[in-house]
């Protein structure tokens, strides 16, 4: 019997611990200006080279690149691989080969890049974060992005299997930001339980709502579009 309860404790001893050390990040921002990337797709926003984030006791832990860059405007806090424990999304550009979204979370030794997508390939190609949600349904949450808004505009989701990112669905023709402005539009919508991503149309004509459903993807004109409140009202449902 005692054999018994000391196996039932050691195998159970690492989620206590990992539960106790509040591994979960509950804030995140990144660090000051740097000037060594001069892409400038976000207006005055710079890039940046640090990242803080606070875990669930308070405490704080900083990674710094050392040649990539976050060409992002906020990190975002989420579970992105179902344990439980929060994750940062951010954007991370290699100078050379341009943007990826990259996942960061908190291990024994601080933050670690946990899973990122590809870059896009060459340098000043940039990609739009849509959101985050279980937009298939499987319980855990997956993220949205526009890949080169400005250019392809393609809409992608990912999810994170095997502790990989790996692209669920695409399609062109959808856009989330323009040039210079500092926010991206659109974002998550859940209108009688359909989790939507909802965007610009390529032309910036209409808002449109994007869904997975079935394994594939399912678009609906939400309405013509007449400037921001237009994605206001439609992510609130309206």
């Amino acid at each position: 019997m005692r054999s018994l309860a000391l196996l039932i404790a050691l195998l159970f001893a690492p989620v206590v611990a990992q539960a106790a050390d509040g591994l979960g990040v509950v804030e995140a921002q990144y660090g000051p200006d740097v000037d060594v990337y001069p892409h400038r797709i976000m207006g005055s926003i710079q890039e940046k080279q640090a990242l803080s984030v606070v875990d669930q006791n308070g405490r704080t832990h900083r990674i710094v690149l050392a040649s990539n860059v976050f060409e992002d405007m906020a990190p975002r806090v989420a579970d992105m691989d179902g344990d439980g424990l929060n994750d940062v999304v951010v954007i991370e550009t290699d100078v050379n080969l341009g943007a990826s979204l990259a996942i960061y979370s908190l291990g024994a030794d601080g933050l670690f890049k946990l899973a990122a997508t590809p870059h896009i390939g060459r340098a000043f190609r940039w990609l739009a974060p849509a959101g985050i949600a279980d937009f298939d349904g499987d319980g855990q949450n997956d993220v949205a992005y526009v890949e080169t808004p400005h250019l392809g505009k393609v809409l992608r989701f990912w999810t994170i299997r095997d502790g990989a990112l790996v692209e669920i669905a695409a399609a062109r023709g959808l856009t989330n930001h323009r040039i210079g402005d500092e926010f991206i539009t659109g974002g998550v919508r859940d209108c009688n339980d359909a989790v939507e991503v909802v965007t610009a149309s390529a032309d910036w004509a209409h808002v449109i709502a994007t869904s997975l459903v079935d394994g594939g993807m399912e678009f609906k004109t939400v309405s013509t579009y007449k400037g921001p409140q237009s994605f206001t009202d439609a992510l609130a449902c309206r």
